[in-house]
Formats: structure tokens, C-alpha cells, sequence
């Protein structure tokens, strides 16, 4: 399954690749990022990239895999990332990075876990000690949750064989932990990360977790920050107006606002969960279950700016 959609996504990143018109740095970089890694110099000379398409077929193949190659060293050598970074095609696709990956498969589970780190503005310190104390805090999130849920899986498997249950009947589960990142919005300065966990044979103990950060000033974005003093009543109203609008349209779905003896939606708050669209407006989140029945998943409020 993994294998074919690896072939997949080279195939999608071939033509993808031969689409594009390819700078002429980016052929030096990767032989001057490599260079970095291994610590050895390549004296041979590095031929620009525009001068390869000639070569037909063979170059276009090889370009595919150089694109992969690409990819993969922004997420395991620091020094290709701070290379890439210069790249005007590339901007800022490396600001975050996959950090560390776990993946561990047996007959009755399989756990995936992707913990990202992000890159500090170069020679920025409040910068550097924002970045620091985001990825220790993510690194502490994502390891602790792994933890958590082997435990889970454990006793959920002792618990399942203690009323009758199988070995082979609870392989069949096929028990599945994801835990990941989403860049969500990310410009030279801006960066909105989402952090998640989830495990597919229980919604109890999912994660959902939103860093939005100001990397230049060093410092978190608030709600406050993108729309202004009184961003307490803004959102409230946009959010009020998308509920009954969203009502309206599907009559199943009802939210929660206290009136009916359920908390739900009162107001939002310092504490709110938010992330930045790519429009670059707020878009408020709440949790399975939080305002509305689990039925209708996590619910997304988006709230434009002025």
C-alpha cells in the first residue's frame, strides 16, 4: 500500500516537475548542500539545470528523482534546508521541518508519528528562542501522546481478550495511530502550524493542537493581534451568523449555545483555538463535541479581517 502510493506521488511530482520552468540555482544548491552534509568537497563542475533539457526523456527522470531528493533533504540536513531556503522558488517551504519520524507496525497496530520542527530567522534570537520553546513543547506533546496511546492499545487489547475475546479477532481491528502536522499558512515572517493525534478506534483521546506565530518579532499571534481590540464581539457575531446560516441549510444540525441546558458556544477568548486560512484571516476551531453533536465533527468559523 505505502509502496504503490510512493509511486504515486513521484509519478504526480514528475509532472509536476517537468512543468516548471527550474532556476539555475537550484542545481547548485543541492551540490553545495550536499557538499555541507557530507563534509567533502565535489570539485566537479555543477552544470546549470537549463542546459539539461536536451537530454529528453533520461534528464526528465532524473529531474523527477532530484525532486524527491529535494524533499527529502528539507525534512533530514539541516545545512540542504538553510541552502534551499535562498531559492527563489522555494521561499518559505522550509521554515518547518520534519524533525523526527516514528513508525511501527505489528499484526494488531500501527503507529505513525511525524514531530516537526521549525526554523528559527537567521540570526534572529527572540526569533531562535520562540522556535526553541515551540518544538520542545511540540516534541513533549507528540512523545507523551505516543506513550499514552501504546498504554491505551494495551489495556484495550487486555480488556478485549478478558471478555472472550480473540488474538486474532482483535488484529482484524486494525488499530491505526496518526499523529502529524499542517503547515496551514506560512509566509516570510507568519507561520500557523496545526499539530494532531488521533486514534481510529476511539475519538476520546484525539489532539488537536495551533501554534501562530510571528517569527520576526518573536513572539504568538493572538486573535487580538488580527482583529483588533474588540475582536471579542467581532468573532462572536461572525460566528453567531455562520451558525444560524448553517442551520438553516441543514436541519440535522443544531449547536449548542447553553439555552438547551448543554454548554456549548458562550464566547471566545484568549483560549480559543485558531489558526490563520490562507486568505490570512482567523479561522476559529472547536472540538468534536465542543458546540455541536460529535456527528457533525470539529467546527471551523472563519472571521475576516478588516
Amino acid at each position: 500500500m505505502r509502496r504503490r502510493k510512493l509511486e504515486q506521488d513521484i509519478g504526480r511530482t514528475k509532472k509536476i516537475y517537468e512543468s516548471m520552468e527550474i532556476p539555475e540555482e537550484l542545481g547548485q544548491a543541492v551540490q553545495k548542500a550536499l557538499e555541507q552534509g557530507t563534509g567533502r568537497q565535489n570539485k566537479r563542475k555543477v552544470v546549470p539545470m537549463r542546459r539539461r533539457k536536451h537530454y529528453g526523456r533520461t534528464a526528465a527522470a532524473a529531474a523527477a528523482a532530484l525532486m524527491i531528493c529535494f524533499i527529502t533533504g528539507l525534512n533530514t540536513s539541516e545545512a540542504f534546508a538553510a541552502t534551499a531556503k535562498q531559492l527563489p522558488i522555494i521561499g518559505a517551504v522550509s521554515k518547518v521541518l520534519t524533525f523526527r519520524n516514528y513508525d511501527m507496525a505489528d499484526v494488531e497496530k500501527e503507529i505513525h508519528v511525524e514531530i516537526p520542527e521549525i526554523q528559527e530567522e537567521s540570526g534572529n534570537e527572540t526569533s531562535g528562542r520562540l522556535a526553541a520553546d515551540v518544538n520542545r513543547e511540540i516534541e513533549k506533546i507528540m512523545e507523551e501522546y505516543k506513550a499514552g496511546a501504546e498504554k491505551r492499545i494495551a489495556e484495550y487489547k487486555e480488556a478485549f481478550l478478558a471478555t472472550g475475546g480473540t488474538e486474532a479477532e482483535f488484529a482484524e481491528k486494525g488499530i491505526k495511530v496518526d499523529a502529524g502536522y499542517e503547515v496551514k499558512y506560512e509566509t516570510e515572517d507568519i507561520l500557523s502550524l496545526e499539530v494532531t493525534a488521533n486514534e481510529n478506534w476511539t475519538s476520546a483521546y484525539g489532539i488537536r493542537y495551533y501554534y501562530n506565530l510571528d517569527l520576526k518579532n518573536g513572539k504568538k499571534i493572538t486573535l487580538e493581534d488580527l482583529l483588533g481590540p474588540d475582536y471579542v464581539n467581532r468573532a462572536n457575531e461572525s460566528i453567531q451568523t455562520q451558525m444560524k446560516e448553517r442551520m438553516a441549510q441543514n436541519r440535522d444540525l443544531v449547536y449548542w449555545d447553553g439555552s438547551s441546558g448543554i454548554d456549548g458556544f458562550s464566547t471566545v477568548d484568549e483560549t480559543t483555538k485558531f489558526y490563520i486560512g490562507r486568505s490570512g484571516n482567523p479561522v476559529i476551531v472547536f472540538d468534536k463535541y465542543e458546540i455541536a453533536p460529535g456527528a457533525f465533527g470539529a467546527q471551523e468559523f472563519e472571521v475576516a479581517r478588516e
